[in-house]
């Protein structure tokens, strides 16, 4: 278990290329980043997230992941942060080799490599604007769903999202990973916006990254009737054995399995 220093404070300026090596010299970034986890609030199991920590640190370049979730000035950017934590050991749980910011801190999140393909992912959160359905009271003898949220504002949203990320993945095989924490958003209309965007690719009105695989969505929101948590849009049509094996398995368990997955190859147990 990490000892925290009793002087490590929170550092109040955002990460930059010229601010890296600042980070870099100035004490443990895993401890660093945990303490400013725990800075914000108790709702973190900070003995959970030591654990993910540490299996990030066996990836290349984790330092940098520390570095910016030590750096978070809120809480919704420490969440940002903590979506590419999560994917990352998604990916590690599925046998992936896992680099951390391959190319630094201006480039894609991620770098995934198996079997020898690989791939750069590139992380994008939707942050929780709006607060989703409300609590049911099951023992209620007339429960009724509420209405809750927009769709046309919704699919807006992620379209709009989705579109911004398209430069970052271009020239090299990708894939974005969508972490949605806003309650009223849900796979189906980002799969609407992402049929929006292909129909508006091929009547000319935007073009698609060549490369980009498909795009692959989670919330903390488990699907009851099938345990399904991670669900694989494909922009185009996948037609080498490796893309078609890789959108197989990232729906076939939860974020949490998967997570799990990848701490067990560290430690040895379940």
């Amino acid at each position: 278990m990490l000892t925290f220093n009793a002087g490590v404070e929170k550092i109040a300026c955002p990460l930059t290329p010229d601010n890296v090596d600042f980070f870099m010299a100035n004490g443990n970034p895993m401890a660093k980043a945990l303490k400013i986890a725990s800075q914000f609030g108790n709702e973190y199991d900070i003995l959970y997230l030591q654990k993910q920590f540490e299996r990030l640190q066996q990836m290349p370049n984790a330092s940098r992941m520390f570095f910016k979730i030590a750096s978070a000035l809120d809480k919704e950017q420490l969440e940002d942060y903590l979506a590419e934590v999560r994917y990352a050991l998604v990916f590690a749980g599925l046998g992936f080799q896992v680099e951390i910011e391959p190319d630094g801190i201006k480039g894609p999140d991620l770098k995934i490599s198996r079997d020898d393909h690989q791939a750069i992912v590139e992380v994008t959160r939707f942050r929780k604007i709006h607060p989703g359905p409300s609590k049911l009271a099951l023992s209620d003898e007339n429960l009724r769903l509420p209405i809750y949220g927009n769709p046309l504002r919704d699919i807006r949203k992620a379209f709009d999202k989705l579109l911004s990320k398209f430069p970052q993945v271009e020239g090299e095989q990708a894939i974005i990973a969508i972490w949605n924490d806003d309650g009223d958003l849900e796979e189906g209309e980002v799969k609407t916006a992402i049929n929006a965007l292909c129909n508006d690719a091929e009547r000319g009105i935007l073009s698609l990254p060549h490369c980009l695989l498909f795009i692959l969505y989670s919330s903390p929101w488990v699907r009851t009737i099938d345990h399904k948590q991670l669900y694989c849009f494909p922009l185009r049509h996948l037609d080498q054995p490796d893309q078609i094996t890789w959108q197989s398995e990232f729906e076939r368990f939860t974020v949490r399995e998967y997570i799990q997955r990848a701490l067990t190859q560290q430690t040895g147990k379940g």
